[in-house]
């Protein structure tokens, strides 16, 4: 499959002069009843096949303002369509991936043929791999683009009609970016692997027997080991998922499971090739806060150094109301009134929800 792309017709026009000379537009009316079509015809080079219905061929047939450019569309269609519109000037588009041609074309009642369109175009057949002859890359990014500048974003393995010439391609997948120039002749068809030598950290987040409340989604962080125990870490990649498939290249990483007040790490190893599953237990209960006319809410999580017994983890002015996610532990929720201070504690056993009212 491929992503849309924009196409600016007016470069289309200009670099094939069409816009020099003005040429007025036709319009339908009661003295211009009568219809005309065309049934284009286009191939990849000269003397070549015509494309067929099974090609990614469109035609777009383009009314012209009155300084000769294009204006609306009027007809498109696939290889085969028939493009119906008044008798006058327009031009035909013909785009088949990142290869475009267009043409001034003047149609008279009734049928109108032009001359075969000729692409002078290949097609590139791209293949992402974990490693080589390895799993495919199916959520692999592949952007492929011309010497004439367009471009066009592909997901997992790609078969693109590209002008012949110079073709660059780059594949993206998490923290794998692989990047190669192909050169491709018209006709021709270019088939190229490009193996990541990584490996595939499946990782998921168990959050325990609480149900997550909708819209609470975990997020996972994958950070590279650092080479010592306190060296800081260096995030590579994350996502907003409870499970996810990392592409990594080899090496010692450490994913980290998060969602609210509630978080774990896990260290993990992968090899070229590999597709290792990291599971992080990330079990959680949840603390509702109901505290009227407070001026603010905080929440602090109990610890086991004398020297700050409590650690805060949320705290928020003109809040009267909280629902948190935390691990299991004990609690201080904090909130202030116009007549003071107000606090209490609870604990949070995973799998529960712990109500607290103040004051």
């Amino acid at each position: 499959m491929h992503l849309p792309t924009i196409r600016l017709l007016a470069t289309a026009v200009f670099c094939l002069g069409l816009g020099a000379a003005p040429v007025l537009a036709q319009t339908p009316d009661a003295a211009q009843a009568q219809s005309a079509s065309l049934t284009p015809v286009a191939m990849l080079t000269e003397g070549g096949v015509a494309l067929g219905a099974d090609s990614p061929l469109i035609w777009e047939l383009f009314a012209l303002d009155p300084n000769g450019r294009p204006h609306d569309r009027v007809a498109n269609g696939g290889a085969g369509t028939a493009l119906a519109a008044a008798p006058g000037d327009y031009l035909l588009l013909a785009g088949l991936d990142l290869a475009q041609e267009a043409r001034a074309v003047t149609l008279l009642a009734g049928e109108n043929e032009v001359a075969p369109f000729v692409f002078g175009a290949g097609l590139v057949d791209l293949t992402p791999e974990l490693a080589a002859g390895g799993e495919v890359f199916n959520g692999a990014a592949v952007f492929v683009s011309s010497e004439k500048g367009a471009s066009m974003s592909y997901i997992g393995p790609t078969r693109a009609y590209v002008p012949a010439g110079k073709v660059h391609v780059t594949v993206v997948f998490d923290a794998v970016r692989m990047q190669d120039t192909l050169q491709v002749g018209a006709g021709e068809t270019v088939t190229r692997r490009f193996a990541a030598d990584a490996g595939m950290a499946h990782v998921t987040v168990s959050t325990g027997a609480l149900e997550l409340p909708e819209g609470k989604v975990p997020r996972i962080d994958i950070f590279a080991a650092p080479a010592t125990p306190e060296g800081a870490l260096k995030m590579v990649v994350y996502d907003m998922l409870s499970a996810r498939r990392f592409t990594l290249p080899p090496g010692d990483y450490i994913a980290q499971g998060l969602v609210e007040g509630a978080s774990a790490k896990v260290p993990f190893t992968l090899k070229a090739g590999d597709v290792v599953p990291v599971t992080i237990a990330l079990p959680v209960g949840q603390i509702v806060i109901a505290a009227p006319g407070a001026n603010s809410l905080a929440l602090m999580k109990a610890t086991d150094n004398p020297a700050e017994p409590w650690r805060m983890i949320f705290s928020q002015w003109d809040l009267t109301q909280l629902a948190y996610l935390v691990p299991e532990g004990d609690y201080l929720v904090e909130a202030f009134f116009e007549t003071g201070k107000v606090e209490k504690t609870a604990h949070v056993a995973a799998g529960t929800q712990v109500d607290v009212q103040l004051p």
